[in-house]
This record gives C-alpha cells, sequence and structure tokens, in this order.
C-alpha cells in the first residue's frame, strides 16, 4: 500500500473564507493527490498525528496559549505555511482585536502579527481567500520538495489580461498596480476594487502610483487609508 502524505489545515484567529475556497476544489483535491487530510475544521478533525508533511495555518496567535501550541505544531511537520491574509498580513484580525479587546478587562492577548514574525515558516500563501488553483499547485510543489516561487507580477498585469475595465482610470483607488499577483484579478472581473490581500510586491514603486493619484484628485491620505485594512502600510 503506498503511503500517503499527511496534511492538515489548523487555524487560528482568522475566518473561513479560504477553507471554503479549497472546498470547491472537489475531488480533484483528493482524488489527483496521495494525500491524507487529517485536519480540516469545517469539515472533520481526525486524532493528531505524530508527525505531518504539511501544515497549513490560518490565522496568527491572539494569546500566549495559542502561541505555545503554534510552537508545538511547527515540530510537527516538514513544511509549514501560512495561509491567506490572516496568517500573512494580519490586517483584518489585528483590526478586529483591537477594536474587541479594549473592552475586555481581563484577557491574555498578544500583539496580533504575520505568522513569520511568530514562527517559523517555509512559505506564504496569501489571498482572502487564497486561490484554489495557487493552493493546489502549491501542495503539488510541496510534496515533491520544492519550494514555491510566487512570480512577483502585479494583480494589474492579470487584470489587463483579461481586458477588465481599468477602474484606476476611471479615479479610484485600485491598488492593482502595487500589489503580488496570482488571484486572477478575481475582483476587477467583478467591478470590486483591488483592495490588497495578497500583500505588496517586493518593489511597488509606490511613489509612481501616488503620482498618478493625484492626476485624478486622490490625494496620499485617500491612498493611506486604503492601505489600512490588509496592515500594507
Amino acid at each position: 500500500m503506498k503511503f500517503k502524505s499527511k496534511i492538515a489545515i489548523i487555524s487560528f484567529t482568522s475566518f473561513n473564507g479560504c477553507q471554503k475556497e479549497i472546498l470547491t476544489l472537489g475531488k480533484k483535491f483528493l482524488n489527483n493527490l496521495n494525500i491524507e487530510i487529517k485536519k480540516f475544521p469545517l469539515i472533520k478533525k481526525e486524532k493528531d498525528v505524530k508527525k505531518y508533511d504539511i501544515i497549513f495555518i490560518k490565522g496568527s496567535p491572539a494569546t500566549k496559549e495559542e502561541l505555545k501550541e503554534l510552537k508545538s505544531i511547527r515540530k510537527k511537520t516538514k513544511f509549514l505555511v501560512a495561509l491567506g491574509a490572516c496568517a500573512c498580513l494580519h490586517g483584518v484580525s489585528k483590526i478586529t482585536i483591537k477594536n474587541i479587546c479594549q473592552f475586555v478587562k481581563r484577557n491574555d492577548k498578544l500583539e496580533i502579527k504575520p505568522l513569520r514574525d511568530c514562527i517559523k515558516i517555509d512559505f506564504e500563501l496569501p489571498g482572502c481567500p487564497v486561490n484554489k488553483n495557487e493552493f493546489y499547485w502549491v501542495v503539488c510543489q510541496l510534496l515533491s520538495d520544492k519550494i514555491p516561487k510566487i512570480s512577483q507580477t502585479p494583480v494589474c498585469y492579470e487584470c489587463q489580461l483579461k481586458e477588465n475595465e481599468c477602474l484606476l482610470q476611471k479615479g479610484l483607488i485600485c491598488l492593482g498596480p502595487l500589489i503580488l499577483g496570482g488571484c486572477e484579478a478575481v475582483c476587477l472581473k467583478f467591478n470590486l476594487l483591488c483592495d490588497g490581500c495578497r500583500g505588496l510586491l517586493k518593489d511597488p514603486k509606490i511613489e509612481n502610483y501616488i503620482g498618478v493619484l493625484e492626476k485624478y484628485g486622490i490625494n496620499k491620505k485617500e491612498f493611506e487609508k486604503s492601505l489600512e485594512k490588509f496592515n500594507l502600510k
């Protein structure tokens, strides 16, 4: 009997959008890859095993107890992957915790940080939610002992390939030129602004972008406000 690779998806402070997106892969995910999913909060939770091949972490620890658990998880897996914007950027989670904890007198809250600042990780898969096809590709790469590399091309590039209407040229703050592509420009497809859920490019050319915004009468403060949602400042 061929050995099956063991995979787990574990949630901390996060939402369920990434899990729902992964579920849409359906049988393709399970049938095409020789894997066992041991933990998947939305559909199953089996007994813990001693060693995993890949563990995907959604969100970041918000308490000392969760941080302790995260460190224990790191020891159990060959590859640890930050899954989605809550783990990679922590913006929405950080805003939520900050707004709630100010009303709580007793708590052991931590400062919410990206997962990479809490523990050693092997890869970050960004997005809110993640792109299901990219998730599948990442699993395939890791199962082949390869660390994936996401091309440093912007969302704007994918948007142009799909011939979507440019919202930036309409005077709207669309972050597409600054943000790491790979999402297939899905928001722009539905005439929604890119709000940066995949994080900034390594060299985003922000000053050039601000210059373009100014041509359309958009000031720098409005732009900076748009960066808050996914903690891109």
